[in-house]
C-alpha cells in the first residue's frame, strides 16, 4: 500500500506539465519513489531560475482537487490499487493515477470477466449504431463487459447496449465534465451502476490533445478493440493502431466502399483485422485463446512482479538463448520458453534496462546489437 505522501508526491509529479507516464515511471524507477522524485525535480529538470520551480506542482493544488474529488464522490486509483484496471498495468505507459466515479464494488466484478473496446465514428449512420447497440447487449449477456469513450455516435451506441451487463467509459477530460452535453443523462446512467475513469485532472475541459492519450487507456484496459465506422486517420483507428501494438486483437465491422466513415475500417480488415459481422466472431476468438483476466501485480512498476534470484538467471537464460537479432512477439517468446506473462515481461524488463534486447513495434523483441 502506498503511504499518503506518496500518493500526494504521486499526485503532484503526475500533474506537473512536463511530466507524462512514461517519464513518471522513469523517474520512480530511478529515484525509489515520488516523494524522492520531487526532492531532485528542480536540478531535473534544471531548473536554475528558482521562480521557475512553480512549474512543479503544489501541494495546495493537490489538496484542491482532492477536495473538488470528494464533494463529487469520485477517488482517485493509483497503479497499485485493486481498482485499477489489470489489463491496463501491461501497457509501455499505464497512468501512474486515475480519476474514478461509479459503482466500485460492480467495477471489480468486471475484472473477472472479458472486456473489449468499442469504438468508431461519431456521426454515425442510423444503421450502424443499431448495429452496434445489439453487438454490445449480445457481448454482454455472454459475460463481456464493453469499454468506449463515452463520445456521441457509437461509443453512446455501445454504453447504452451494455448498461444492465457493465460497461466503463474513459474521457478525456477532467471527470466531472460531461462531454459532449448531449450525453449527460447516459453518464449519470454510468456512473449509478458501472464506472467512469479519467487520467485528466479534475476540471480540465476536453483538448484535442487528450484524445489519443484517453484512446490509448481504451485500447490498454481491452483483450480487443472492435471498430465500428472509421474514417481515414481517425481517432478510432489510433484506438485500433494502439491495440495492435499491444498486441491485442482488432475486429472491424466493413463498409461501402463509397463510404467515407468506412474507409478506415475496411483498410484494417485488409491489413489483417478480424472480420466482424456479429457478437460470435468475438466470443468465438476469445473462446479460441481461452484469455482468462491478469494477474494483479504487488511491485510499483508497470509490469512487474517479484522473481528469486535463481528464477529469474534461468528465465533470463531462457530468453537470451531464443532471441537473435530478427525481430519476434513477445507471445511468440512466450510460447517458446513456456514461462509465465508476468515473469517474462518482468525480465524483459530488465533486460532492456542493461541494453541486452530491444524493444520494437508490434510487442516484438531482438537482441541488441551489442549484446
Amino acid at each position: 500500500m502506498l503511504s499518503k505522501s506518496e500518493k500526494i508526491s504521486r499526485l503532484r509529479l503526475f500533474r506537473t506539465e512536463s511530466i507524462g507516464s512514461s517519464k513518471f515511471w522513469e523517474l520512480v524507477e530511478a529515484y525509489g519513489s515520488a516523494e524522492n522524485t520531487l526532492k531532485k525535480l528542480p536540478k531535473i529538470l534544471n531548473l536554475k531560475d528558482t521562480k521557475k520551480v512553480t512549474d512543479i506542482c503544489s501541494d495546495e493544488k493537490i489538496e484542491e482537487e482532492i477536495a473538488h474529488m470528494k464533494s463529487l464522490g469520485a477517488r482517485f486509483v493509483f497503479f497499485e490499487d485493486e481498482l485499477y484496471p489489470p489489463l491496463l498495468r501491461t501497457i509501455p505507459d499505464p497512468p501512474p493515477v486515475l480519476s474514478f466515479l461509479g459503482n466500485k464494488e460492480r467495477v471489480l466484478s468486471f475484472y473477472q470477466k472479458n472486456m473489449i473496446s468499442v469504438v468508431g465514428a461519431r456521426n454515425a449512420s442510423i444503421y450502424s449504431s443499431k448495429f452496434c447497440n445489439t453487438l454490445c447487449r449480445n457481448l454482454g449477456t455472454n459475460n463481456v463487459v464493453i469499454v468506449s469513450g463515452l463520445a456521441r455516435g457509437i461509443d453512446a451506441s455501445a454504453h447504452a447496449g451494455s448498461l444492465q451487463t457493465g460497461t466503463i467509459a474513459v474521457m478525456a477530460n477532467g471527470i466531472n465534465i460531461v462531454y459532449p452535453q448531449e450525453n449527460a443523462k447516459l453518464y449519470n446512467e454510468i456512473i449509478k451502476e458501472n464506472g467512469i475513469f479519467s487520467e485528466t485532472p479534475f476540471n480540465v475541459a476536453p483538448q484535442p490533445q487528450l484524445f489519443p492519450r484517453r484512446n490509448r487507456i481504451i485500447a490498454g484496459m481491452s483483450y480487443g478493440t472492435a471498430v465500428i465506422e472509421a474514417a481515414e486517420e481517425s481517432g478510432s483507428l489510433i484506438t485500433a493502431r494502439m491495440a495492435l501494438e499491444y498486441n491485442r486483437d482488432v475486429f472491424d465491422v466493413p463498409g461501402s466502399p463509397l463510404d467515407p466513415r468506412s474507409v478506415g475500417c475496411n483498410r484494417l480488415i485488409k491489413e489483417g483485422a478480424t472480420l466482424l459481422q456479429d457478437a460470435r466472431d468475438i466470443l468465438d476468438q476469445l473462446e479460441t485463446k481461452k484469455i482468462i483476466p491478469y494477474q494483479l501485480f504487488d511491485d510499483n512498476h508497470p509490469s512487474v512482479i517479484k522473481i528469486s534470484t535463481k528464477d529469474m538467471g534461468k528465465i533470463r537464460k531462457k530468453i537470451l538463448d531464443s532471441l537473435s537479432s530478427i525481430p519476434i512477439t513477445i507471445d511468440e517468446l512466450i510460447s517458446s520458453i513456456k514461462v509465465s506473462p508476468q515473469e517474462v515481461l518482468t525480465v524483459l524488463l530488465e533486460l532492456e534496462l542493461a541494453n541486452k534486447i530491444v524493444r520494437l513495434h508490434g510487442q516484438r523483441v531482438c537482441l541488441a546489437l551489442d549484446s
